[in-house]
């Protein structure tokens, strides 16, 4: 008797064994169930909240727009700091999002921009003769990311990141005298680095170049330090007043957790209106 009992007490205490142990294990699997549907609502409301960011800020912008008629008015109009404040962070819900809009004629684009111009680009920060391969080796094959510059052949880490800020992929060949900095300016054939220099300064002294003739005070301000070939700015046909190609990126999120979505649109801006050219998103 006593020997059964001393069989059923260890039995019993095995199967306790077993049931704790199914019991942990299932509560790790409704652990981890959580946690993945955490993740998922936390995914789908930070994708909400990016395209709602899309969504506000393209009617902000095709607002401004409607507004105004000469390239210079568009340009002080999407340069105004207040439409970059009432997108930098939005509350929607428990969600969150913010908007960055770039001029994408601000920089040069690798695919569509002419070797010329991409050579004097890549000059200011190699060699010539490394510039050529370079420009060589992107007019050979067309990339469809900025990230697989570094693995352009006569590229390495550095000097990729050096030229990032200047280029693109997903531009139209035109480069916005009111946006461009000094090196994608200078890079254009016919104004050098000194007319360059000239045009971001009256820019950062408030002015807004207009039109062509306004365009052509400062490379006549600039003529005497002007050399050889760097006349006749205002005619290259690079140029614009004002931004054709727009990249709105989006980023929404949900405070308190650590993933966030992206939304990256690229939008011809045509009249009054902008049309979607590119869209891409992913979780960060």
């Amino acid at each position: 008797m006593v020997t059964r009992r001393g069989v059923a007490l260890v039995f019993v205490l095995w199967l306790l064994v077993l049931l704790g142990a199914a019991a942990t294990e299932v509560a790790a699997h409704v652990r981890a169930e959580g946690r993945v549907v955490t993740t998922l609502e936390t995914r789908t409301i930070g994708r909400y909240a990016a395209e709602s960011g899309i969504l506000m800020a393209t009617a902000a912008i095709e607002s401004r727009l409607d507004s105004t008629t000469a390239p210079g008015d568009r340009v002080t109009a999407l340069r105004d700091p207040e439409l970059r404040r009432s997108l930098a962070e939005v509350a929607l819900g428990d969600a969150r999002f913010g908007v960055a809009i770039v001029d994408l004629n601000a920089r040069l684009d690798l695919n569509r921009t002419d070797e010329r111009t991409l050579r004097n680009l890549f000059s200011e920060f190699t060699s010539p003769a490394r510039a050529e391969a370079i420009v060589t080796a992107l007019k050979r094959e067309s990339l469809s990311r900025l990230a697989e510059l570094a693995r352009v052949p006569g590229m390495d880490d550095s000097l990729a990141l050096a030229v990032a800020p200047y280029v693109t992929v997903w531009g139209d060949g035109l480069v916005d005298v009111n946006a461009a900095p000094a090196p994608v300016l200078a890079a254009v054939p016919g104004i050098g680095s000194a007319t360059a220099a000239a045009i971001v300064a009256q820019r950062d002294g408030g002015h807004v170049f207009g039109s062509t003739d306004d365009l052509r005070s400062a490379e006549q301000a600039n003529a005497p330090t002007s050399g050889p070939g760097e006349a006749g700015a205002v005619v290259s046909p690079l140029l614009t007043l004002s931004p054709t190609r727009l990249l709105l990126v989006s980023r929404g999120w949900q405070p308190g957790q650590p993933l966030t979505h992206e939304i990256q649109a690229v939008y011809l801006v045509l009249g009054h209106w902008l049309v979607l050219q590119q869209w891409e998103e992913h979780d960060r």
